[in-house]
């Protein structure tokens, strides 16, 4: 599963705003910090600010800041506001879908992913000691 750009922009301005204790936080700043197009990240700021997960701030030391602890913002939460719609596959206009399972198996697939995000929340995605992924092979468990 792989997210959109829109949905690892917000998702990185969340953490970093988390790991600054809120901010506030310049997003020119933020773009450049994090080698991004300053345009895409004020789109998904003004995202981020619509459904309530950031406030803007005006002024000179304005910018944005979060507008909820971190503790209860899930991962599954922004997910769900910057993927609308989200699904692993287009199974509606496929001509195999009378009498194919592979939907029904993708949904579960998706609902357990989901499931793991949203007992996730910002202040853990946070920390810096979680390993960035985890290794797997086909058919094979990693431990």
């Amino acid at each position: 599963m792989q997210l959109t750009q829109h949905t690892d922009f917000g998702l990185r301005l969340l953490i970093v705003l988390t790991r600054m204790e809120g901010g506030p936080i310049s997003l020119p700043s933020f773009a450049a910090e994090q080698r991004l197009s300053y345009n895409h990240v004020s789109k998904v700021a003004q995202a981020l600010v619509r459904t309530g997960f950031i406030r803007s701030l005006r002024g000179r030391n304005g910018g944005v800041a979060l507008a909820r602890s971190p503790a209860d913002i899930t991962v599954g939460e922004v997910v769900r506001a910057l993927e609308p719609g989200m699904r692993m596959a287009d199974c509606g206009a496929c001509e195999l879908r009378p009498g194919c399972e592979t939907s029904s198996v993708l949904a579960e697939a998706l609902a357990a992913f989901m499931a793991v995000l949203n007992k996730t929340t910002l202040a853990v995605a946070a920390q810096s000691a979680r390993p960035a992924f985890a290794a797997w092979s086909a058919g094979k468990s990693v431990k």
